[in-house]
C-alpha cells in the first residue's frame, strides 16, 4: 500500500482527541456503604462490566472514525500482489526523445531517430482514455513540444511523428528536470518518464546524480546497437590569421575517427564560393585524431565562403564544416612624422626605388636579410600603400581614402591634429603611435579620455637595455612569430621608453623584461588604437670637446628600426588595425550561439539576416538564400542573432545611409557529438534512479503492451474507506443511543 497525499497521514494523531476526552470527563466515584443497599452491590457489579464494555467499544469505534476519514484523506491505493488491486490505474506519463544529431546515425536496422519514434508510439499506444501524456525533445536544451500533460493523445503522436534531428549536441539533465517538474504536478496514481536516446556519454558530462523529485518510475529504453563506426571534422585553423590577397594560406583540418577500426583513404576535400578547389585522402588509426594542411592562394579581396567535405559515412552531418575568410586587399596608410621615409620603406619596400638609393648600409641589409618569421608576410608589402605627410601638413590633409594613420614620433599631439584623429576614428578607422621621451606628454594625456590607450609618464632610461620578453602569443600582431619569440640574438634592445598607465578601456598586449608595457591597444568603437613604447627616430644630443666646439651625436634609443623583427611586426600592426574590428565571426560558432556583432552607424536599425544555401556559389549578389529574418540592432549598436539553429554561412545584410553593407559568418555543429561511445544504461540508470527496460517489454522496434500495462496494476480505496467510516458512525451512533436509554431505564 501508499499514499497520494502522504502528509495527510499526520492527521492520525487527531485519532486520540476521542481517547483524551474520555479520560478527561470519566467521574470519580466516593464509595459510601449502607447497610440497606449492601445486598444490591452483587447484582450491580455484574451490569457495572457490561456498561464498561459498551463505553470501551464506543471509545474504540470513534477513534477508528477518525483514522478512517485521514486515511482517505492521504488517497491510499494498493499494488501488485493483491487480487483487489487487478484494476488498471490512471497513467500519467512524458517521452523524453533524444533528437540530438547523432541519433541520425544509420544502424544496420534503420536510423536510430526513426527506431526511436516508433517505440515512443508505441509507448503512447499502451495508454486508454482518460490517460495524459506529454513530449520533450531532448538535445543539449529541453524543447517542451508539450509543457503540460495532455490528454490528446492524437495530439502528441503526431508531433512525434513530425519531430525531426536537430543539429544540436546533447545534454540529458535540463530535460529529465522538465519533466520531473511536469510529472510533479500529476495527482494521478501512476506516473511514468521514458528516456529514449542512444546513450552517448557525452551527454551525460559535467553533471551528477539527479533526484527523483516526481516520484515517477523512470524507465530507459536504448536504440543503438552494437559498435559505432564514424569520421568527422573537429577543427580548421589558419596558419596565420591575418589573410592577404595572393598569399599562400595554409588552412589545418583536424579530423578524428571515432572508431575501434583503422580508417583507409578517407578523402577531405575543399570547396571555395560552392566549388571544388582540391582533394586530399588520408588514413586514421583507430580512435586517432589527424591534422592534414591544404594550402589556397586567393586572387581577389574581400569576404570568401567555404567549407570542408569528407567521405560519406553512416552520420554525415559532422563531416562538413563551415568557415568565413577575410582576405586583406589595398590597405592605404599615411604616414605622419618629420621623417617616415624608412617608415614608408619598411610598409612597402617596392613603392619607390628612389628612396632604396639613400637607405644606408645596415638599413638595406635588415631589408634584404631573411626574417626570423614567416616569410610568406614579406609578400605583405605589395598590398600596403604608405604615403607621407608632416604633422602641420595633417591638420588639413583629407583622411577619407586613408585605412590607418601611424604617428611616428609626432611631438606633440595639437588641437587640429586632435580633431584629425577624432574625425577619422569616427568613421571606424584606426591608428598606430610611436611615442618616445620627446613626446609632449600633456598633448597625449589629453585625449585618454576618448581614444588614447594610456596616460604617458617619465622617461625611463634602462642600462643594460631592456628586451620584450611576454606578449600575446595568440594575438594576430604576435601569432606569426617563432616559438622562441624575442628570445633569439636577434631580439631588438631598448635602451629608453616612457612610463606608461593604461586607461581602464585598454589591454597591455606586450611587455618588456621589467613589466613595463611594450604595446597597449584600445578599441574606441569599431576603431582600433596601438599605442607602441619606442620611438622610431634617432635623437639628437649637443655636447661639447676639449676646445668647447659644439658638437651633435645620435643616440639611438632602440635598434628596432634596423632589427629583422621590425618589418614584420609593423606590417602586421598595419593589417591588423585595418580588419581588427570587422563584424566577421571568422570561424564562426555552434550551433545555438548567440552571433553578436557591432554596428554603430546603424544603431536602431535593423538587419537581415539569412542563411545561404550550399549551391550559393556567389559572395555578393545575394542569390540563391531562404527568405531573411528581420533582427533590431539595440541602441548600442549591438546585433545579437539567437536563431543559429542550422549549420552553413549566413548572410547580414544592413543598410546604411543609403549603402548596403554585407557581412558573413559561419555555424558548425559541436564535434563533441561526434564520439558515440556510450554510457553503459546501468551506470545511467543509477545516476537518474532509473531501471532499464525489462526483457519482453521491447522486440526490436515495437512495445509489447500487456508488459507496460502490468506496471499500471493498482486501485484507490479512499472511497471504501470513507464507506467503512460511515458504516462505524452508524454503529457508534447505534451504541450511543441504546447506551442512552439502558441509563434511563435503570435510572
Amino acid at each position: 500500500m501508499a499514499f497520494l497525499n502522504p502528509l495527510f497521514l499526520f492527521g492520525l494523531l487527531a485519532a486520540g482527541i476521542p481517547l483524551i476526552i474520555h479520560l478527561w470527563n470519566r467521574r470519580r466515584v466516593v464509595t459510601v456503604d449502607f447497610s440497606s443497599l449492601m445486598f444490591l452491590m452483587a447484582a450491580h457489579r455484574e451490569n457495572a462490566r457490561r456498561f464498561q464494555l459498551r463505553q470501551l467499544l464506543i471509545l474504540l469505534l470513534r477513534m477508528a472514525i477518525v483514522a478512517l476519514i485521514v486515511f482517505a484523506l492521504a488517497r491510499p491505493f494498493l499494488t501488485l500482489g493483491l487480487p483487489i488491486a487487478s484494476v488498471r490505474a490512471k497513467t500519467d506519463l512524458v517521452i523524453v526523445l533524444d533528437n540530438s544529431y547523432s541519433m541520425a546515425y544509420q544502424d544496420v536496422d534503420g536510423i536510430r531517430f526513426e527506431k526511436a519514434k516508433t517505440l515512443a508510439i508505441d509507448i503512447l499506444d499502451t495508454l486508454r482514455h482518460g490517460d495524459s501524456a506529454a513530449l520533450i525533445l531532448m538535445s543539449d536544451i529541453a524543447n517542451p513540444i508539450f509543457r503540460q500533460l495532455t490528454p490528446d493523445l492524437e495530439s502528441v503522436t503526431a508531433a512525434i511523428n513530425d519531430a525531426e534531428v536537430s543539429y544540436r549536441a546533447t545534454n540529458v539533465q535540463p530535460s529529465l528536470e522538465l519533466a520531473h517538474e511536469i510529472l510533479a504536478e500529476s495527482e494521478r496514481l501512476n506516473k511514468e518518464l521514458y528516456l529514449i536516446s542512444d546513450f552517448a556519454q557525452n551527454g551525460w558530462k559535467n553533471w551528477g546524480r539527479l533526484l527523483n523529485r516526481s516520484g515517477a518510475r523512470v524507465s530507459l529504453i536504448p536504440v543503438a546497437d552494437g559498435e559505432a563506426h564514424n569520421t568527422n571534422i573537429e577543427e580548421i585553423r589558419p596558419s596565420n590569421q591575418l589573410i592577404g590577397v595572393n598569399l599562400p594560406l595554409q588552412l589545418n583540418v583536424t579530423t578524428a575517427n571515432h572508431s575501434v577500426a583503422p580508417l583507409a583513404r578517407n578523402m577531405l576535400t575543399l570547396f571555395i564560393g560552392g566549388e571544388k578547389q582540391k582533394t586530399v585522402s588520408f588514413s586514421a588509426a583507430a580512435n586517432e585524431s589527424l591534422n592534414t594542411a591544404l594550402t589556397h592562394n586567393f586572387s581577389t579581396p574581400g569576404t570568401h565562403i567555404g567549407y570542408f567535405t569528407l567521405t560519406e559515412d553512416r552520420l554525415n552531418i559532422d563531416n562538413r564544416r563551415y568557415f568565413v575568410l577575410d582576405i586583406i586587399g589595398e590597405v592605404r596608410v599615411l604616414c605622419v612624422g618629420e621623417q617616415t621615409e624608412y617608415l614608408t620603406l619598411a610598409l612597402n619596400p617596392h613603392k619607390n626605388s628612389r628612396q632604396q638609393s639613400a637607405v644606408s648600409n645596415q638599413q638595406r641589409d635588415f631589408l634584404n636579410a631573411p626574417p626570423t618569421t614567416d616569410s610568406r608576410l614579406l609578400t605583405a608589402d605589395t598590398m600596403i600603400l604608405p604615403t607621407q605627410c608632416t604633422p602641420a601638413e595633417f591638420e588639413t590633409f583629407p583622411l577619407e581614402d586613408y585605412d590607418v594613420v601611424i604617428l611616428a614620433d609626432v611631438p606633440e599631439i595639437t588641437r587640429q591634429i586632435g580633431a584629425q584623429i577624432q574625425k577619422f576614428i569616427r568613421h571606424g578607422k584606426s591608428v598606430i603611435a610611436f611615442v618616445s621621451s620627446h613626446s609632449n606628454i600633456d598633448s597625449y594625456n589629453q585625449f585618454s579620455d576618448t581614444w588614447f590607450p594610456a596616460q604617458l609618464g617619465r622617461t625611463l632610461t634602462w642600462t643594460p637595455p631592456r628586451q620584450i620578453r611576454t606578449y600575446q602569443e595568440t594575438h594576430p600582431i604576435f601569432d606569426i612569430f617563432p616559438n622562441e619569440g624575442f628570445s633569439t640574438q636577434y631580439a631588438p634592445q631598448f635602451h629608453s621608453g616612457v612610463a606608461l598607465s593604461p586607461t581602464s578601456e585598454s589591454r597591455v598586449i606586450a611587455h618588456f623584461d621589467d613589466d613595463t608595457p611594450f604595446l597597449i591597444e584600445r578599441s574606441p568603437g569599431t576603431s582600433t588604437v596601438l599605442l607602441y613604447n619606442c620611438g622610431l627616430l634617432a635623437q639628437q644630443s649637443d655636447r661639447s670637446n676639449a676646445d668647447t666646439i659644439p658638437l651633435r651625436t645620435t643616440i639611438y634609443t632602440n635598434n628596432l628600426f634596423v632589427n629583422p623583427y621590425f618589418l614584420p611586426m609593423l606590417q602586421q600592426s598595419v593589417l591588423y588595425t585595418a580588419t581588427a574590428n570587422n563584424n566577421l565571426l571568422t570561424w564562426g560558432g555552434h550551433i545555438g550561439d548567440i552571433y553578436t556583432a557591432r554596428y554603430p552607424q546603424s544603431a536602431g536599425g535593423k538587419a537581415t539576416i539569412r542563411l545561404k544555401t550550399t549551391a550559393d556559389t556567389s559572395n555578393n549578389d545575394g542569390t540563391n538564400v531562404n527568405n531573411g529574418i528581420v533582427v533590431p540592432i539595440a541602441e548600442d549598436g549591438t546585433l545579437r542573432f539567437q536563431g543559429t539553429e542550422r549549420p552553413g554561412i549566413y548572410q547580414v545584410d544592413i543598410q546604411t545611409q543609403g549603402k548596403l553593407q554585407r557581412d558573413f559568418f559561419a555555424v558548425n555543429v559541436d564535434a563533441t557529438e561526434a564520439d558515440l561511445a556510450r554510457i553503459p544504461v546501468q551506470q545511467a540508470a543509477a545516476r537518474v534512479g532509473a531501471r532499464t527496460t525489462a526483457d519482453g517489454e521491447t522486440e526490436g522496434s515495437t512495445v509489447e503492451t500487456d508488459a507496460y500495462n502490468v506496471k499500471r496494476h493498482g486501485k484507490e480505496i479512499w472511497g471504501e474507506l470513507l464507506l467503512l467510516a460511515v458504516c462505524l458512525m452508524l454503529l457508534e451512533s447505534f451504541l450511543s443511543n441504546r447506551e442512552k436509554a439502558l441509563t434511563v431505564g435503570e435510572a
